[in-house]
Formats: C-alpha cells, sequence, structure tokens
C-alpha cells in the first residue's frame, strides 16, 4: 500500500485560518455584550437652582447720610401736607399760590429722594407721625391760620430745610445725596425768600 495511504487524514490546511476568525468573531461578540457592558447610569433629578442672592447696596450709607434721608423725608412731608391744608383753609389767593408751589416742588424733591434711597437698598417710610405744627394748624381758621402757616412751614420749616440741605450738600459722604442736596438748595433759598415777604403782607393785613 502506498505510503501516502499510511498517514493519518489531515484537516484541510485552511482550517487553522477558519478557527481563528471564528474565535476573533466570539471574544467581539464577547465585549459588546449587554452582559458584560457598563450598567447605564440612571437619570437623577437636577437639582433645583438656587435663587440668585438679592443685589446689594451699590454704596452703603453712612449714619449721617442715613439721618439725612430720615429728615428729608420728614420735611417734604410736612411742607406736603401742610400746604394741602392751606389750599382747603386759607381763602387768600396768594396764599393758594404759595401752598400750590409747596405741594408740586416737594412732591418732586420726595420722589427723587425715594429713587436715591432705593438705589441705596433703603425704603423710606410712607408714613410718618404727624408733626406738632399740623395739629396746630388745624385749630386754626382763616386769617390765623395763613399767619401761622407762613411763619411755621414757609420760615421756620425752610430755614431748617436750608440749614440740613446746605450740610449734606457739603459734608455728606454719599456722592448721589450730596448732589440732591445741592440740587435741592436753590429752592428751597426761594422758597424761604417769598414766605418771608408773605409774611409781610400777610402781617400788614391783620
Amino acid at each position: 500500500m502506498p505510503e501516502r495511504d499510511r498517514e493519518p487524514n489531515r484537516l484541510p490546511s485552511r482550517w487553522p485560518l477558519q478557527a481563528a476568525a471564528v474565535v476573533i468573531v466570539l471574544c467581539s461578540a464577547a465585549a459588546v455584550s449587554p452582559a458584560s457592558a457598563a450598567p447605564p447610569v440612571a437619570d437623577t433629578p437636577l437639582a433645583p437652582t438656587p435663587p440668585r442672592p438679592a443685589k446689594p447696596p451699590a454704596t452703603s450709607l453712612s449714619t449721617d447720610d442715613l439721618r439725612f434721608v430720615d429728615e428729608a423725608q420728614m420735611t417734604s412731608h410736612l411742607e406736603i401736607s401742610a400746604s394741602e391744608m392751606a389750599l382747603e383753609v386759607s381763602k387768600d389767593p396768594k396764599v393758594h399760590a404759595f401752598a400750590r408751589q409747596m405741594v408740586e416742588d416737594h412732591k418732586e424733591a420726595l420722589g427723587a429722594l425715594r429713587g436715591i434711597a432705593a438705589d441705596k437698598g433703603i425704603t423710606p417710610q410712607e408714613r410718618v407721625p404727624e408733626a406738632p405744627e399740623l395739629t396746630r394748624l388745624k385749630s386754626l381758621k382763616a386769617g390765623e391760620f395763613d399767619q401761622a402757616y407762613i411763619r411755621t412751614i414757609g420760615i421756620d420749616a425752610h430755614e431748617q430745610a436750608v440749614l440740613l440741605f446746605q450740610n449734606q450738600a457739603t459734608r455728606g459722604k454719599d456722592p448721589a445725596l450730596r448732589a440732591f442736596a445741592a440740587r435741592m438748595l436753590p429752592a428751597l433759598r426761594e422758597h424761604l425768600k417769598q414766605a418771608r415777604t408773605m409774611d409781610q403782607r400777610v402781617t400788614a393785613n391783620r
């Protein structure tokens, strides 16, 4: 019998290549198998966004600046309330004209002051205690009222206001409040001048 018939059966020569290909495919499948893949990250709810802190005041006011805001506000309230009373009680057209101007000018000043205070993080009080001057004026009639109004509100209150605003304009620490005080001073001085002239007229008519 020929010797090649005695050789054991051999696999075709291409079998090692086919086996290697099968092994590679199985390994690749195992690499991407769901069982071996990393577990998906569970969806976690996002933490709520914390609210933004309130905007801090642009500048911190000194004690003197805060006192000016309070006193200037009370001065304007006094001027406005007393002048509105004069429009109801007085019979003198000149007093009416003066009182109307006081209401307009001091309401404008009060609005400007509140705007500056708001920028500094301050909320001025909407209502202030009634001043003793108003209590006294409420008890007066006609001519007596005119004279008391002109002297108490027109002269005395404006003399104090001029000193208050002059001090703030020259010594205040906050630039916005200093500018506000300086801007208001000419009007306050004019009010005082008009009140002194009015006082002479009212006194001469009595």
